[in-house]
């Protein structure tokens, strides 16, 4: 049990996460060794996997989600007597923990995406044996094996390699080679020309022949400056065809907007922008100097009485380029409000040119420290601009304020709002923690209903976050105990589990779970929206 502190920086709550995913894989790890040590003990395998199929959904592995559910609804067929354990199925449910260690190396290797996981075969198979229909487990093991094959035969190639012959071969078209061989061809004819004109201008100057000089001269600067010209035709040429075949392949495609501060052009990625609009300076807030936007939110009726208004505070873009110097005050102000963990800022900017897609490279090993940008864009003119990262920027722009601001809202701050967190899964508690300390509330935990009961008792909870299937207390006797307590009678409980708990407020599906519908929630009912 901890408690957590009033203000956690971006940090702690990316490291919070972190160990989320440590503990998750921890977890797993433990789960898929029971399942292959004894496979065919599986009905008290089948609470556990549940729930960690579950933790897979909330913390956004969908494929290992996926094959958590194909072998949980295994487990139910044969805890149901629907079909049976036979040695076709054991090497199934083998394939399918192997395939889900696969996905748990990928991400601690931080070197996956999810989207690109196959795991359709596996579910195939899975549920044939669910409907009882024939299936013979050594095609999906022959199919792994022979890729496993593949793999390594591939990695012991790459690796007797010298290293300068492991990049990537070109893939040229000829007649392109063949042009650029030409003009290079026609540039060494010409350094021929070059050095006949050198040595008759060598000539003329010994004969001190004024007229020969001047012709001989002009021809020299002419062919020169048309070598120059043939020398950066090619190289463009060059770049170009190498882009064609490598420079594509190791970008990834961005949307976000061009934006410009102090003279200077950025690009912000869409993915963290939440909206962009135009505000009058004379219209915010100023809290001990730091600039305040009232942010009109659009309610779900479209009546505005019922919108809703979110204080969110404003940064200039140029506040963070040293040496520069902001320029004057706009009658408007363009702001970008910009979201990352359900947290919000507007950030200030001279203009928005427009949007685009784009083509991003990634930072080189040497600018990698260099948190505030991940890499660079190119926009129309073939400039190169910096691609913000918008967790540090606003990590940075939270930094530049005073230990006043900080030390007037903690007096000025009515209440901190202490959320019990209750659940016997170590990951989804950790999951929750994540949540709870990006919103600013201070937690507790504990494992099972009685540890809540213990904890309630001794202190008050603002709101109580819930799990059903727990050992020793579920969540429905805890939550009738609770309602039992005088000062607990109308404290909100939010249930996180598979099914509706009668009296709790409301209610979020463990495999269907999203993280922005609890953030509302708790919002909602701590009235902090």
């Amino acid at each position: 049990m901890s408690d957590a502190a009033e203000n956690d920086s971006p940090e702690e709550v990316d490291e919070t996460f972190k160990e989320a995913i440590k503990c998750y894989l921890t977890e797993t790890r433990h789960l898929i060794n029971d399942i292959k040590k004894e496979p065919e003990n599986y009905r008290p395998i089948l609470r556990t996997l549940s729930m960690t199929k579950d933790n897979s959904k909330i913390i956004g592995f969908i494929p290992i989600y996926k094959l958590y559910k194909a072998l949980e609804d295994l487990y139910k067929s044969l805890c149901d007597d629907k079909i049976i354990f036979s040695e076709n199925l054991h090497t199934l449910i083998n394939l399918v923990a192997d395939k889900i260690l696969d996905c748990c190396m990928l991400i601690e290797a931080d070197n996956f995406d999810m989207d690109e996981i196959d795991v359709k075969p596996y579910l195939l198979y899975c549920d044939k044996a669910v409907a009882g229909e024939i299936f013979n487990s050594n095609h999906l093991l022959k199919r792994r094996e022979s890729k496993s094959r593949i793999e390594r035969k591939i990695n012991q190639v790459q690796n007797k390699l010298p290293e300068q012959k492991k990049d990537e071969i070109l893939k040229i078209s000829s007649d392109s080679i063949a042009k650029i061989i030409n003009m290079h061809e026609e540039m060494i004819a010409r350094t021929y020309i070059i050095s006949n004109q050198v040595a008759l201008l060598k000539t003329a100057i010994a004969d001190n022949e004024m007229r020969s000089l001047k012709e001989t001269y002009k021809l020299l600067a002419n062919d020169s400056q048309n070598l120059q010209n043939s020398l950066l035709i090619a190289h463009e040429n060059l770049l170009a065809l190498i882009q064609d075949d490598i420079f594509l392949k190791n970008h990834q495609d961005l949307q976000g907007f061009f934006v410009t501060a102090n003279d200077e052009k950025f690009l912000i990625p869409s993915e963290f922008i939440f909206d962009v609009i135009c505000e009058s300076p004379m219209n915010y807030e100023i809290q001990q100097n730091q600039k305040i936007l009232k942010y009109v939110l659009e309610s779900e009726t479209g009546e505005d009485e019922d919108a809703e208004v979110e204080h969110i505070p404003v940064y200039s873009l140029s506040s963070l380029l040293p040496g520069q110097k902001a320029k004057a005050h706009n009658i408007l102000d363009t702001i970008l409000i910009v979201d990352y963990q359900s947290q919000r800022i507007g950030i200030i900017v001279d203009t928005v040119q427009k949007f685009v897609s784009v083509i991003k490279k990634n930072m080189p090993p040497a600018f990698r420290k260099f948190h505030a940008v991940t890499g660079v864009a190119f926009d129309e003119k073939y400039d190169m601009i910096p691609v913000l990262h918008i967790p540090e920027i606003m990590r940075r722009f939270r930094s530049l304020r005073g230990y006043d601001v900080k030390k007037f809202e903690a007096i000025t701050k009515k209440h901190v709002n202490k959320i019990l967190i209750v659940d016997d899964s170590e990951t989804t508690r950790q999951i929750e923690r994540t949540i709870v300390l990006s919103n600013n509330y201070t937690f507790e935990e504990a494992c099972d209903g009685i540890e809540a009961l213990e904890l309630i008792k001794e202190k008050h909870f603002d709101l109580i976050i819930c799990d059903d299937d727990m050992p020793r207390m579920n969540g429905e006797i805890l939550l009738d105990n609770i309602r039992r307590l005088e000062n607990y009678k109308n404290v909100p409980v939010v249930a996180i589990s598979e099914r509706p708990l009668q009296k709790a407020d409301a209610f979020v599906c463990k495999s269907d779970f999203n993280r922005n519908t609890l953030v509302k929630i708790l919002k909602r009912m701590l009235d902090n929206e």
